[in-house]
């Protein structure tokens, strides 16, 4: 476990216990805060400035200086006037916020709700030797809090304080006996390992989609400037000439994959820069990161679901990612908009770390010993007739009239994918040694759903009726904010896992959270 830079007396300790302000450094916080805010809303902030730009005529140079310059006026007052509202305490149990500018709001978070802790220490607070102390609470839609600009020292001692919650008398035991070894990473990623990740994780469609929207907003004049800055001849852009069209295209095609690619790997870099994963009485600490050096704490009692996934570019580099998933809960009223609050993810991982990250979060669950029993053949059928070619031929005949004779090759397309559907019907299989359950699912790659018994919340059957003719069902397992489902599998199956399952939940002690 981190150990503290210098001691705290007992009077700096006590002092928590009355209201405190943040450190006045902390408006720098708040004024990054708010620009990160509106740079998410990018497209319709734009759009306001786009508007005053074509309204101001041949004023328009004095009227963007005079917004610009009240713009940073009013993010430099928001920002102090944040950090003048903004007071915290700490109690035996629990948080106590006080915020908000116009709107004033008090939060209690009981130590108890906490899930996660991270000690963020971005550059602009290193000199000042001051940290962001982020609290993540179970079943929360967002980051709860976030006390900007604590010193260190304060911020780990309130660390130890919020987690140490006890722990079953067994895995005490257990523990204790390894945390000598355990005080030391692991698992310690270098540059190359975080260049695996950034190659093979599944960010690059989100920056594939956050290209689409951008080039979707360029007008046609603009498509032409840009081919200039890349001189590319305009009689190209032209031609009716189908190989250089082609050509083109796929040029196009290879150069934004390579950008993304490039993009993916960087931001790894910069996000995980010198990972860093330790393991001590029953709890991981994780520390990354190059401009904001983050520590994280988690309590491998906090979680539900282990996932272990492997893309086709990983399989390529030999390589896993994990994901150690807690609670998350959401609903239609109130959504999870910050799904990736409540991830913990240890990235680029071999075979023998895989083993070991296991063997840390579950030491009596034989994973060498681990045969997936594959399901019905119908899924098969229904992947290819249900999800792929009943939509197709009902899309193809309604735009029979647009397309002509194309419509019947448009109808048939699925079937080209039927190699793919093959491979995934394949990849799906169910575990279970009667204390754990686990799912796999894939295509070329694969990924596994792990997870105890005992800390499933529901368990429902349900079937279709093709499945009931054939004396099958799908068995939905519910967490706490996680669902996996075991689709087509023989009745008998499914009723003898739910019933398990429900007599573990009733009978084992252990806490779920």
């Amino acid at each position: 476990m981190t150990m503290l830079d210098t001691d705290l007396t007992e009077a700096e300790i006590s002092s928590v216990e009355t209201w405190q302000r943040l450190a006045p450094t902390a408006i720098i916080y708040f004024v990054l805060k708010f620009i990160v805010t509106f740079l998410k809303q990018g497209v319709q902030n734009v759009a306001v400035f786009g508007g005053i730009f074509v309204a101001a005529g041949d004023n328009r140079t004095t009227v963007i200086v005079y917004v610009v310059a009240g713009a940073i006026a009013l993010l430099i007052a928001a920002s102090i006037l944040s950090y003048l509202n903004f007071r915290f305490r700490v109690n035996k149990n629990a948080f106590l916020i006080q915020k908000g500018v116009i709107q004033k709001k008090r939060l209690t978070l009981s130590f108890d709700r906490i899930q996660n802790i991270a000690i963020k220490e971005p550059i602009y607070f290193k000199p000042f030797g001051l940290v962001i102390m982020a609290l993540e609470s179970a079943g929360s839609a967002q980051e709860e809090v976030s006390l900007a600009g604590v010193p260190k020292p304060l911020a780990l001692e309130l660390r130890e304080k919020v987690l140490a919650a006890p722990v079953s008398t067994q895995r005490k035991a257990e523990t204790q006996a390894e945390s000598k070894e355990s005080a030391a990473p692991f698992i310690h990623q270098n540059n190359e390992e975080l260049a695996r990740y950034g190659l093979s994780n599944n960010n690059i469609w989100v920056f594939a989609g956050l290209a689409a929207g951008a080039i979707s907003q360029i007008d046609e004049d603009n498509y032409l400037h840009l081919f200039d800055w890349v001189s590319i001849p305009e009689h190209y852009i032209n031609t009716d000439n189908t190989f250089v069209l082609i050509a083109l295209s796929m040029a196009g095609i290879v150069a934004v994959a390579a950008l993304l690619l490039v993009i993916s790997v960087i931001g790894a870099i910069i996000i995980y820069h010198d990972y860093q994963l330790s393991y001590t009485e029953g709890r991981f600490l994780r520390i990354k990161g190059l401009f904001e050096r983050s520590e994280t704490s988690l309590a491998e009692s906090k979680v539900q679901t282990l996932q272990i996934s492997q893309t086709w570019p990983a399989k390529l580099l030999k390589r896993s990612h994990l994901t150690l998933k807690q609670i998350s809960f959401s609903s239609a009223e109130q959504p999870d908009l910050n799904k990736k609050s409540s991830k913990f993810i240890v990235p680029s991982l071999t075979d023998d770390q895989v083993s070991d990250m296991v063997g840390k979060l579950y030491p009596d669950l034989p994973w060498k010993a681990v045969s997936f029993a594959p399901i019905n053949r119908l899924y098969l059928r229904k992947l290819l007739m249900v999800d792929y070619i009943l939509p197709a031929a009902g899309v193809a005949i309604l735009l029979a009239q647009l397309i002509g004779p194309w419509w019947l090759l448009f109808a048939l397309s699925p079937l080209a994918l039927f190699p793919f559907m093959l491979m995934h019907y394949r990849k799906q299989g169910f575990w279970s040694d009667g204390r754990y359950g686990m799912i796999r699912t894939g295509v070329i790659g694969h990924k596994y759903m792990l997870f105890p018994f005992h800390k499933v919340q529901s368990v429902e059957i349900k079937r279709t009726p093709g499945q009931r003719r054939h004396g099958l069902a799908t068995v939905v397992v519910k967490l706490a904010g996680h669902t996996v489902r075991v689709p087509y599998v023989a009745l008998s199956e499914a009723e003898a896992w739910r019933n398990h399952i429900l007599y573990i939940v009733e009978s084992d002690t252990r806490p779920w959270i």
